[in-house]
């Protein structure tokens, strides 16, 4: 009998049992002693779990024969993969996104009980792209996708237990999209000029500079999503100078209700 987070299980009462032992592990080799329970148990619980996964569980019984006195322990039965209900699928995101070859790839938190995964991916007007199942936790966009878009993705799981069918609400949408492409970056007047591709569904951009390729960067301006344009006067309190080498890349961000993606 399974909920989002525990597992009972039942047997038939052993009329020679002294007690029964329960045993718990995440597979057959780890299972270990979680409980003794006396000779007029017949079911027992285990709770605490994750909602979605699956536990190794085994229940043996001492027993005593009467004709000969013989103590001994047998089970009551082969050992068992049980299955907790899955949950609403977590922290679905964007794992990366592949420029040149217009495609992107999504994970999200796997659930073990889960037998496939269901996915839509929309664009940002709102029309369906793509959807599909995969038996892992990840997809990708097979349809042609613009660099200049940003998409957003749902997903929600199904899981087979004891001949019943549960199906997960759908997750919290993912929004997915890729670093704006710079089309010029110039110092002039001891100031530093950016522009950029807009990035359609994006909601302000941030412009970070450094003096070093690899690290340094300091955000210096964030503006609306009607621009692809910033300039910047100062960084770290000094002027620019155009003699001077300068690093800059340009992140674009979509605020959805309180969060910032």
């Amino acid at each position: 009998n399974p909920s989002k987070n525990s597992i009972t299980v039942t047997w038939e009462a052993k009329t020679d049992a002294i007690n029964y032992s329960v045993y718990v592990g995440e597979d057959y080799s780890s299972l270990a002693l979680v409980a003794t329970l006396p000779a007029t148990a017949t079911s027992y619980t285990v709770t605490n779990l994750p909602a979605g996964c699956e536990r190794c569980m085994q229940v043996k019984y001492t027993y005593k024969r009467t004709y000969n006195g013989t103590v001994g322990e047998s089970s009551v039965g082969s050992e068992y993969n049980l299955r907790t209900i899955p949950d609403k699928i977590q922290n679905v995101r964007q794992e990366k996104w592949w420029y040149f070859i217009k495609t992107f790839d999504v994970t999200w938190d796997e659930q073990e009980a889960i037998d496939s995964y269901e996915y839509i991916i929309y664009k940002n007007t709102g029309k369906k792209l793509q959807s599909g199942k995969t038996p892992g936790n990840r997809c990708s966009s097979t349809k042609k996708i613009s660099n200049t878009m940003v998409y957003k993705v749902k997903v929600r799981g199904t899981s087979t237990i004891c001949g019943q069918t549960y199906t997960t609400p759908w997750s919290s949408y993912a929004y997915c999209f890729t670093q704006p492409r710079i089309k010029s970056v110039k110092v002039s007047g001891n100031k530093l000029t950016v522009k950029w591709d807009k990035i359609n569904g994006a909601t302000s951009y941030d412009v970070y500079v450094s003096t070093k390729k690899t690290t340094g960067y300091k955000k210096v301006a964030t503006v609306g999503k009607s621009k692809s344009s910033a300039t910047i006067k100062k960084f770290k309190g000094k002027k620019f100078k155009s003699s001077k080498t300068y690093y800059v890349y340009v992140a674009a961000a979509k605020k959805v209700g309180k969060k910032r993606y």
